[in-house]
Order: C-alpha cells, then structure tokens, then sequence
C-alpha cells in the first residue's frame, strides 16, 4: 500500500499489470492491454478517479513491455527477482490478490543440433577440439591429410575448399592444380573483390601461362557490364598480360622464337576474336623481318596502314613502322603530308598529346638514319 495515499494499493509487476503471463507473445500482450484499458477507461467507470489512475498505470506498463530491448531486460530482471513493480490502485472493497513479487521460471530449450563442442571452424573447415587447441601448424596439418589430400579441386565447389586448397599447391609447386583451382573460385564467386584477390595476373606470369591468362582474363571482362569501374580494372590487367607477353616471348629470345611468338599471339587474338593492338602488330613485324619473313612482315604493315586512324597520334606511329619496316619512301611522302597539314588533326598539341613540330622532326632524324644505313648496306 502506497504510504500518504487514502487509496489502497497492491504492489504488482508489469505483466499482472496487464493481466498476461510473461510467456505471452507480442499479439498476446497487446490484446491484453487494449482489454485491460476497455475494462478501466475512466468512461466506463464509475469511479472516474480511480479508473484515470488504473490507466496512467496501464499505459506506463505497456510502454515498458512493447518494446523488444525493453521487455527482454524486464525479463531478465524478473528471473533474478529484482524486477520493477508498480502501485495498482485497488476498489474499496477489494481485496488484495496476494500475488506479491515473484521470479519468472528460465525456460530451458533443447540445445542446437549444430552445437557441436567438439569441432572447432578453421578456414571454413571442421577440425576437432583437440586439435584447433594445439595451435595453427597443427591444425593444418590435420585439413591437409583428411581435407586436401586426395581430393580434385575439379570436384569441389565450396569456395573455402578452392581457397586453402589453391594456397596448398601453390605452396608446393603444383602449377597446374594451383591455377585451376584459382580460375574455378573466380568463375564460382562472382564478387569482384575475389577476383582481385586472386591476383591472377601476377600467377600467370610467375608460372608463364600468359596465353591462357589472356584468354581467362578476356571472358572475365564479359561478366560486367560496358563503362563498369570493374570491366575497365579487367581491360587493364588483360592489357598488362599482353604487354607481358610481349616482352617476354616477342622482343626478347632468339630471332625464330620470337617471329613464332609473334604469330602465335596474332594468331590466338584472332582466336579470342580480340582485334590486336598498334604495339602487338608492330613488335611482331619487327620479330618477322629480324626473323627474314619479310613477306609477312610486309602483310602486316599493310593491314596497320589500311586500317582507319581514330587517334591522331597514330600517323606518326604508322610513319615510324614503315621506317623500321624499309619502306622509306612511303614514309617519307606521309611525313610529308603531315608537315603539309593534310591531316591538321595530327598538329593539334591537345589532340596528340605533344608538340607535332618535334615529332615531325624526330621522324625525320629517324628516315635519315634509316637511308644512311640503307646505303652502307647497299655498298657493302
């Protein structure tokens, strides 16, 4: 009973308040407080002072019980016994329920099937207690001989698996299996961010599979969509394998390896219907020419000088590959025309990116030298 107050209460936690077990769901528990204010709305009451009390008290358990963070600490609070109450205001002739504080019971479900003490998760594998307690060495010891061991990553689709299992051959030196697994996490998981991680640039000129990496590489780049940040990082890294291979196997070697690199990568280009680039054509007319194919060579650079010029600063490209090819005269009547302006769009400094008085005058020094070494050889 409240001390200074001629109305008799009885001390009452929020769900005696409400009429409704602890138990009661969130439906349950509303239902029963919109009863409860129905039941002591100060309109139906003849006691309207009594009834306004009953609901002020109403209301202030239901604010406390309607929301979840709320109501599991009231909760909690109710199991140990120290939970809040409030004062119900009680009629004259009523007589106290006798009900009192009391402990809500610990419900105690069954546990999780997937609570299993006795494995522990390890780089996304079960390993048992004992051994993820002795530490990381043994705990890979133990995936490598009952995970890794024995199995094909061609059969394996688990992302984790591909993962540790790529890491263990690399670490072995199992080439093969090394970017197998690598190209079949990439084509599983479509996040860009695995593929990044994969780095896989950098394993296929470690390993020297540059050819297949550009042909990986060129399907990755139909995964995402035209103008994408993610499609523009893949075109780069596809360019990077091509410059690569171009250094490694068309500019450096002996003469006959590299006029045979240089058609194998024409000719897989073509193969991957990817249209080769000013610098693939022209190392590999200089490898074909060290090489004595002149013939080819001469087929190439007409495939260049036929194709239309859509940057500027291609002339003074085509003029330098007809110098190095031998066809002086040819170059000299189109630097000719350059420095005449028959195409003013190469003398614009924005456009090329540079001064076009020094370009056209490095062309020059290029031709001279060129007819110089021409004519000794020519004499000799």
């Amino acid at each position: 009973m409240a001390a200074g107050s001629d109305t008799r209460t009885e001390e009452r936690d929020y769900y005696q308040v409400l009429g409704a077990e602890p138990s009661a769901s969130r439906a349950d528990l509303r239902a029963a407080f919109r009863e409860a204010v129905l039941r002591h709305h100060p309109d139906r009451s003849t006691a309207s002072t009594l009834a306004t009390r009953r609901t002020a008290v109403l209301n202030r358990a239901w604010r406390e019980l309607r929301d979840p963070l709320r109501r599991l600490h009231y909760d909690r609070a109710l199991q140990r016994g120290n939970a809040d109450t409030l004062d119900w205001p009680l009629e004259p002739d009523e007589s106290p329920s006798g009900r009192g504080r009391r402990r809500r019971q610990p419900s105690f479900e069954a546990p999780s099937p997937w609570h299993q003490p006795q494995w522990r998760s390890v780089a996304g594998f079960r390993v048992p207690a004992d051994v993820f307690m002795a530490g990381p060495s043994v705990q890979d010891a133990w995936i490598v001989a009952n995970r890794i061991t024995g199995e094909d990553w061609r059969e394996h689709s688990e992302l984790y698996w591909l993962r540790y299992a790529a890491t263990y051959y690399r670490d072995r030196g199992r080439v093969e299996d090394w970017i197998g697994a690598m190209e079949r996490l990439v084509e599983l998981d479509p996040t860009f961010e695995t593929l990044v991680r994969a780095d896989l640039r950098a394993a296929y000129v470690s390993t020297g599979m540059l050819l297949r990496g550009i042909g990986f590489l060129r399907g990755m780049v139909e995964r995402y969509p035209p103008s994408s940040a993610q499609r523009r990082w893949v075109e780069r890294e596809l360019r990077a394998l091509l410059a690569d291979f171009r250094e490694q196997r068309v500019r450096r070697g002996t003469t006959e390896d590299r006029a045979e690199a240089a058609e194998l990568l024409l000719n897989y280009l073509e193969a991957l219907e990817m249209e080769p680039g000013f610098p693939d054509i022209r190392a590999a007319i200089v490898a074909l020419r060290r090489a004595g194919h002149r013939g080819r060579a001469a087929e190439l650079v007409e495939r260049v000088v036929a194709q239309p010029v859509t940057e500027p600063a291609r002339w003074f490209s085509i003029v330098q590959l007809l110098t190095e090819s031998g066809q002086l005269d040819r170059a000299s009547a189109l630097l000719a025309s350059l420095a005449r302006g028959d195409h003013p769009e190469a003398l614009d400094r924005r456009r090329i990116a540079g001064d076009p008085v020094r370009r056209i005058a490095a062309a020059r020094r290029r031709l001279t030298r060129a007819r110089e070494r021409a004519d000794a050889a020519a004499v000799r």
